[in-house]
């Protein structure tokens, strides 16, 4: 077998099983991801562990962490709880290099627009892209760490 396919069969046996967002407030997480977008809290668990200990590279780490479920995605969230973290707010677009956002397509954007305000949620105005060979339309959201989530609906 050439290196090439060894190396295409590795990737092919990979499954997705989460990702993972570092939060500086867990409630406030939960109330964004669950209350605010329908999401389900799967686990919701403090932790201490030398393991821990060893992945942070410091000694007394204590976690709070958990695992939400939305739109077929598992999100793992981790707050450290001996040592409160930040995420620096800055424009949207000034995001350091990495995983940057979400996005998820909504059946009725303007229903999900309109819960998202009443809801204090702070949208941006709903943009369209109706010169695409396949409109669409979009708003922005923040959850409290700064991540930009899309909600994303057919141009109508």
């Amino acid at each position: 077998m050439s290196e090439k396919n060894q190396q295409s069969g590795a990737a092919e046996a990979l499954v997705t099983s989460h990702l993972i967002l570092h939060c500086g407030d867990t409630e406030a997480t939960i109330d964004f991801w669950c209350k605010g977008l329908g999401a389900e809290l799967e686990q919701d668990e403090e932790l201490e562990s030398p393991a821990l200990d060893a992945i942070f590279g410091r000694k007394g780490v204590r976690i709070r962490d958990t695992f939400i479920r939305i739109g077929g995605t598992r999100i793992h969230t981790i707050e450290t709880l001996d040592e409160k973290r930040t995420r620096k707010q800055t424009a949207a677009f000034e995001k350091p290099l990495g995983l940057s956002g979400l996005s998820f397509h909504v059946p009725d954007l303007d229903e999900a627009h309109a819960r998202a305000t009443s809801e204090g949620r702070s949208p941006t105005e709903i943009y369209s892209f109706s010169e695409l060979e396949a409109p669409v339309r979009m708003f922005f959201l923040e959850d409290p760490d700064g991540l930009r989530v899309e909600m994303i609906g057919s141009e109508t």
